[in-house]
């Protein structure tokens, strides 16, 4: 049987029971790496049920290396953002294709990764790194118009804010040599009424020739850029279609690509789509909803590619039925959740097809500028229109209640424009 190796992280968003079905459905023997000490002994477990667990420094290094080199493996892989270096790491010690060095460093590095689009005549979106405050502060004053600072390297929007001319920067913002920021001109989406202005483009590369998965609508980010959902298809014309998938082939390849998924975000300007970032793995979430919206699974066929097996790419085509992930988000004050009311109501709501929770109650959620899923709700709609009349229907019956810092409680209504507090809360 052929061997694949797969590097995990904890609570991923794709579960070990998911990569143990993927992975027979070709024939493949998952074996799972983590770093050491991450993973906790209850999920260890689920991993360890489907195949062997081996546990690496956070570099791709150690004893585990060598006994991963006699399992004689066909692939490598993960659907990780953060294990992208070490896995590839793991591939060059395991003489497995993958990701070569300045693949991985254009594909986590915001500030590589925006030089090399713009030096090979893909995308261009001034910018600059700055390693101080002061630094920031300055590039800030000389542009005087709104600008996104982020970290050079980060993961789900963290510490990523829109500053506008005159603001003040957030105190989080503490570039240092170690830990540089970026800074980069705001780009103004075009108008899209009750949705996102900016999509994502889903790409299966082999042999370095990408294939469109299809392309991901979004909804509007709560401040400063927090994710609220997905769905498919995207309510794009044809042209617009025709853009951004271009757009995205074109970036894959100029960051040197050869096999994988490949997750790019691109911004609906009104002078063209302009890339928000590349991510070299799946998107977060997207094996559920394009399974539902093709009967496909994403996750196989990202192993089969890995292993170098057959694969025959389905594209989720624009029309016809829109599936739906929506988000409920904390507040950003954070607190402790005590409970959610409401979810028989929601799952008995038409269209409605599944509740994910992710967040426990009793769980204390820190103050954070992030996106943080407290809950996955999916359905399917006949139509755009239809999507935001059913989540208007449906949502409302979500309560969130939650003990603030200061011992209080408030509860929370769901909404898609974000929780609503509860009696003037």
């Amino acid at each position: 049987m052929t061997t694949v190796v797969v590097a995990v992280v904890p609570f991923a968003s794709v579960r070990p029971a998911h990569l143990g079905k993927a992975a027979a459905a070709r024939g493949l023997s998952p074996v799972f790496v983590a770093v050491q000490g991450a993973l906790g002994e209850p999920e260890r477990a689920e991993y360890a049920a489907l195949g062997p667990v081996f546990e690496v420094a956070e570099d791709g290094t150690g004893e585990a290396v060598a006994e991963l080199r006699a399992l004689d493996a066909d692939g490598v892989m993960t659907f990780s953002e953060g294990l992208l270096p070490m896995t590839a790491t793991l591939a060059a010690a395991l003489e497995l294709p993958y990701h070569d060095a300045a693949t991985v460093t254009a594909l986590t590095d915001k500030w590589v990764q925006r030089r090399t689009l713009a030096d090979r005549g893909v995308d261009t979106v001034r910018s600059a790194l700055v390693t101080s405050r002061e630094e920031a502060l300055a590039v800030l004053a000389d542009r005087g118009e709104p600008a996104v600072v982020k970290p050079k390297r980060s993961q789900s929007s963290r510490d990523t804010f829109l500053v506008g001319p005159g603001e003040e920067l957030p105190a989080a913002v503490r570039p240092t040599p170690q830990q540089p920021f970026v800074v980069e001109e705001y780009l103004r989406g075009r108008d899209e009424g009750e949705f996102g202005d900016y999509v994502s483009v889903e790409s299966l590369v082999v042999g370095g020739e990408p294939a469109t998965l299809g392309v991901t609508g979004k909804f509007p980010l709560l401040p400063p850029f927090r994710e609220q959902g997905q769905f498919v298809p995207a309510r794009l014309a044809a042209p617009d279609w025709a853009a951004v998938t271009r757009l995205a082939s074109d970036a894959a390849r100029a960051l040197g690509v050869e096999r994988g998924h490949v997750h790019t975000e691109i911004k609906l300007t009104p002078a063209g789509p302009k890339i928000i970032e590349v991510n070299g793995r799946l998107g977060g979430f997207m094996h559920e909803v394009y399974g539902r919206a093709t009967g496909q699974d994403l996750v196989e066929l990202g192993l089969a590619a890995a292993c170098g097996l057959p694969v025959s790419p389905v594209e989720a085509r624009r029309g016809g039925p829109v599936h739906v992930q929506y988000w409920n988000l904390p507040p950003r004050s954070g607190g402790e959740l005590l409970a959610v009311e409401g979810v028989e109501r929601l799952t008995a709501e038409e269209g409605v097809v599944g509740h994910l929770p992710r967040v426990a109650p009793g769980t204390v959620l820190e103050p954070a500028v992030t996106t943080h899923f407290m809950d996955i709700v999916s359905g399917r709609a006949d139509d755009h229109a239809g999507l935001l009349t059913l989540l208007d229907r449906a949502l409302p019956h979500l309560l969130f209640v939650y003990r603030l810092a200061d011992g209080s409680t408030v509860s929370y209504r769901g909404s898609r424009r974000g929780l609503v507090p509860v009696d003037g809360a």
